[in-house]
């Protein structure tokens, strides 16, 4: 439910101009030559980084959080705020995937 808004903004935005709705890190951040090749992460629209489990059995995973200098990410189930331009290591459960939101963005609701 509280996602819908932000789905329904971005969808429009990939029926309008062709932004794809879940793209590549570098799609956002051009200027992060890491993000060019990190290729097991996405972004869903501009706000959400999301960084799926690969592997059976994982509980946890490194993952790369894009941007300047300025940029911070939020974990959306802890509320741990974390720079960007590196590596992290995060839990991942079997009830959640990681997931970040770019520069403050509130997630209202669960996702």
């Amino acid at each position: 439910e509280a996602m819908k808004p932000y789905i329904k903004s971005i969808m429009t935005e990939a029926h309008q101009k062709g932004t794809p709705v879940m793209r590549p890190l570098f799609y956002d951040f051009p200027e992060d030559k890491t993000a060019w090749d990190v290729e097991d992460e996405y972004m869903f629209g501009p706000n959400y980084l999301v960084a799926p489990i690969l592997y059976e059995g994982s509980r946890e995973r490194e993952l790369y959080l894009p941007g300047g200098p300025a940029a911070v990410w939020t974990c959306a189930w802890t509320g741990e705020i974390h720079k960007s331009g590196q590596y992290i290591t995060v839990a991942a459960p079997l009830d959640r995937i990681p997931v970040f939101t770019r520069d403050g963005t509130i997630l209202a609701g669960n996702i």
